[in-house]
């Protein structure tokens, strides 16, 4: 009895994904993905000035500390003082409690609509600052923000 080998060809997954792709414009990929983060509770930042590069989740915020990345209605931002706190701003950076603030050293030559000083949280205001690179447009040109701005609290989920 002779019996005959008969093989099958089957492609891989990602064989697979790659022949749809072709099929499939760009301009959908791209609009589909707006679309997904848009109905998610997700946002991309682009720019690194204020965060890294990344994939974010936003999620509703009852309270905000110190430290909390936020969303606002304008840029991810650091939450770095809350209300009550003291804050002085110097040249050298930002003070809070007496403490210098990491990375907080304003970039020269950017103009300043917020003097140096030393000065209290005022309620229902906060300092928000970008945490990487000094010429993050924040509180240490503008003042304090209103706290209510913020939109959520982010939680990365992939940085460049």
């Amino acid at each position: 009895m002779v019996r005959a080998l008969i093989t099958v060809k089957t492609a891989t997954p990602t064989a697979i994904s790659m022949k749809l792709l072709k099929f499939i414009p760009t301009r959908t990929i791209l609009f589909l993905s707006l679309v997904f983060l848009l109905w998610s509770n997700l946002t991309v930042n682009v720019s690194d000035s204020a965060t890294p590069v990344g994939l974010y989740r936003v999620d509703q915020i009852d309270k905000v500390s110190r430290g909390d990345l936020v969303y606002l209605r304008m840029p991810i931002k650091a939450v770095s003082a809350l209300p009550g706190d003291r804050v002085t701003f110097t040249p050298q950076g930002v003070y809070r409690n007496g403490e210098l603030i990491p990375n907080s050293a304003p970039e020269p030559g950017i103009p300043r609509r917020f003097p140096y000083g030393n000065y209290t949280v005022p309620p229902e205001m906060f300092l928000g600052m970008g945490t990487r690179n000094p010429d993050s447009w924040d509180s240490r040109y503008v003042g304090f923000l209103p706290l209510n701005i913020i939109a959520g609290k982010v939680t990365p989920l992939w940085t460049r």
